[in-house]
């Protein structure tokens, strides 16, 4: 719709009234007409983003369907190269765009930017499983490496959150693979694993190195507290509350200096989960399971008093950036 005529009778009429000065209204015609062009390419739909992502869809749900149709019926190799193939077809599309995404500019780039990365993010995790049947032994460990390595790649030319989500995933799978090799036979000590994980994203994103930065944090965070909560699947139940405790304290104190909701959420998890673990322990499970409920339900609203406190005082040491 063509508004300069209308606009420029408009600003005419201020001119002759004298709110206007005659010098006065060719820039503001300008900009006048720059901003109802800018309102509407922001209400267009933006097709060639959906079309892409539907496009990536279709190509891994194909690829899906057909691996799933016959996938006991196909030797090794086959298996190989199917995997191969859409692996190198996401990650040739996700580069072609992110290319394309460096020399393009506003809206246009940054569209391209987001699918870019997230035809990365899927072709890590193709070739992560495509690692995974290659291997004759540590199958997990070796997925987890190379998937890991195609994300961190893929993350570090085109930093977005799905990059991100895929980073972390995938870092886990490689955490567990390496944890397997390490200690077979399993363990409670398996969970300082996941809690080292989770405290190197926590540092990573403390120093500036991930983003989102929430997010990070809130990966991280998680992480550490599965692995707190890890001893307690081999009876080690002391260790599990008592390091999920810890945790919980640790991200409600990071939140003084964070002022990221997902730490607070992740401290009263945390404090909501080691509470209740650590009476049902100490009176040998006395209490009953109503008890524990009506227990948790309290140290939750607790947690949730105290974090509401540090957001209360951290607001008043310093605005919000």
């Amino acid at each position: 719709m063509n508004h300069t005529d209308p606009v420029r009778q408009a600003l005419t009429r201020l001119v002759e009234s004298g709110t206007l000065r005659a010098e006065q209204l060719e820039p503001v015609l300008v900009a006048v007409n720059d901003a109802l062009r800018a309102r509407g390419a922001a209400g267009r739909v933006r097709w060639s983003e959906i079309v892409a992502y539907v496009g990536g869809g279709l190509v891994l749900a194909g690829a899906a369907t057909f691996v799933g149709l016959g996938w006991d019926r196909m030797t090794v190799p086959a298996r190989v190269v199917v995997l191969t193939v859409v692996t190198a077809l996401l990650l040739g599309v996700a580069a072609g765009l992110g290319w394309s995404a460096r020399s393009a500019t506003g809206r246009a780039g940054a569209v391209q930017h987001r699918v870019a990365a997230t035809l990365a993010a899927l072709g890590s995790g193709t070739a992560a499983l495509c690692a995974g049947v290659v291997a004759d032994r540590y199958e997990t460990l070796l997925a987890g490496v190379v998937g890991l390595s195609v994300a961190a790649a893929g993350y570090a030319l085109l930093p977005a959150a799905i990059g991100l989500l895929a980073g972390g995933i995938l870092a886990l799978v490689a955490v567990t693979g390496l944890l397997e090799v390490l200690a077979p036979q399993g363990g409670a000590a398996l969970g300082a694993g996941y809690i080292v994980l989770g405290t190197l994203i926590l540092a990573l994103a403390l120093g500036g190195r991930l983003v989102p930065r929430g997010l990070a944090l809130g990966m991280g965070a998680a992480i550490a507290l599965f692995g707190g909560q890890w001893p307690l699947l081999w009876e080690e139940k002391v260790w599990g509350y008592s390091v999920t405790a810890v945790i919980a304290l640790i991200c409600l104190a990071l939140y003084t200096r964070e002022r990221t909701w997902v730490l607070i959420v992740a401290g009263v998890a945390g404090l909501t989960l080691a509470i209740p673990e650590a009476v049902w322990h100490w009176t040998d499970g006395a209490v009953g399971g109503a008890v524990i409920l009506v227990l948790a339900g309290v140290v939750l609203l607790a947690a949730s008093g105290l974090g509401v406190l540090l957001h209360r005082r951290t607001a008043q040491a310093r605005p919000v950036s």
